[in-house]
């Protein structure tokens, strides 16, 4: 082999062992690139998640914080009315100038239209109108507690029975008038019972604690719970209380669908209820224990003031925002108390 064909071997082994090499380099560099490469995506999405749990934990503390505000203003709420019962019931009156003077928190009359601005209960203006159409009378009203303002509407709820009260035979009525077939109307106030009474082994209680209970059991569609369609125009929501033990009625604001449903009604009572609401004179006592005779039903006292009252409350002023909080509060010994509350977050 001569010296230049050596040579040329050299160069050709070198010219290898440097392909080799830079064949190396670049298998690492795509390594550290992919490396690289997934180390930025978990990165990326550690950060995201932490994100998104600081968002979550924002809401969730806003949520908390509006909860404990509208709580404090269901208990604000019912001093308010609790001080318009003491002064209404006061011996000797309170003297009239001190009684205008003070904006007193008051439940609408009934058949009233709702107040058209805050701070004002309805007048007894287009009550007969009112009564025709149906409508439920509301007060509206606005405070402010600390630096948060909020809107409370205020409702007669005298009239509403407990559910916690209702019998099977009476839930299977109050389906069945809510549109639901008969069948099914049977079979869900025989699951409502049994649900009942499971609530109670479990507590120890008298049965539901809250409506939020039974509103938020899947068995009842949600269309009977919350109304508002042509078939449902009024929900259990609004027809039913819990912590009231009430059963009385009221001739003039209880609804008719619980009127058929907890007593035994014909024809010709509901001709003379519709046309004694058209009417827009005061149903009295005597008038009340006449048209109830019969039917299985208890009056209640149509002079006394209301028993409770349904309190639906907003964080806001002119225009509420937020979540809402619907009361049910009592008035007992001369003092209104929260017996339930339910946060209605579908109303942001």
């Amino acid at each position: 082999m001569t010296a230049r064909t050596l040579q040329h071997t050299r160069q050709l082994q070198r010219r290898a062992r440097a392909g080799r090499g830079a064949a190396e380099r670049g298998y690492i560099l795509l390594f550290a690139l992919g490396l690289m490469a997934v180390v930025t995506t978990v990165v990326l999405g550690v950060s995201v998640s932490l994100r998104l749990d600081a968002q979550l934990l924002a809401r969730e503390k806003e949520a908390l914080q509006e909860g404990y505000v509208l709580q404090s203003a269901a208990a604000y709420t019912a001093l308010q009315l609790g001080v318009a019962s003491a002064v209404a019931g006061a011996n000797p009156p309170l003297p009239e100038e001190v009684r205008r003077n003070w904006p007193l928190w008051r439940l609408p009359e009934p058949g009233a239209p709702p107040a058209a601005a805050p701070g004002t209960a309805p007048s007894s203006r287009g009550t007969a109108a009112a009564a025709a159409a149906g409508t439920t009378p509301t007060a509206r009203y606005e405070a402010t507690l600390g630096r948060q303002p909020f809107t409370v509407e205020l409702q007669d709820a005298s009239g509403l029975p407990d559910a916690n009260d209702l019998t099977a035979q009476e839930w299977e009525r109050l389906f069945a008038l809510l549109g639901t077939a008969p069948e099914r109307a049977r079979e869900l106030a025989l699951l409502t019972m049994e649900f009942k009474n499971r609530v109670m082994d479990a507590r120890g209680t008298t049965g539901f604690s809250s409506m939020r209970e039974l509103t938020d059991w899947n068995e009842i569609p949600r269309s009977l719970v919350r109304g508002g369609t042509t078939q449902v125009p009024v929900g259990l929501q609004d027809l039913l209380v819990v912590g009231t033990k009430n059963r009385k009625v009221r001739l003039d604001t209880t609804p008719v669908v619980l009127l058929q449903t907890l007593g035994n009604l014909t024809d010709d009572h509901l001709q003379r209820l519709a046309t004694m609401r058209r009417s827009g004179t005061s149903i009295t006592a005597a008038l009340a224990q006449q048209w109830t005779a019969g039917t299985g039903l208890i009056a209640a006292d149509m002079a006394g003031p209301p028993t409770a009252a349904k309190a639906r409350l907003r964080l806001g002023g002119p225009r509420p925002t937020g979540a809402t909080l619907v009361a049910t509060l009592v008035l007992q010994g001369g003092k209104y108390s929260v017996v339930d509350s339910v946060v209605d977050v579908s109303a942001r």
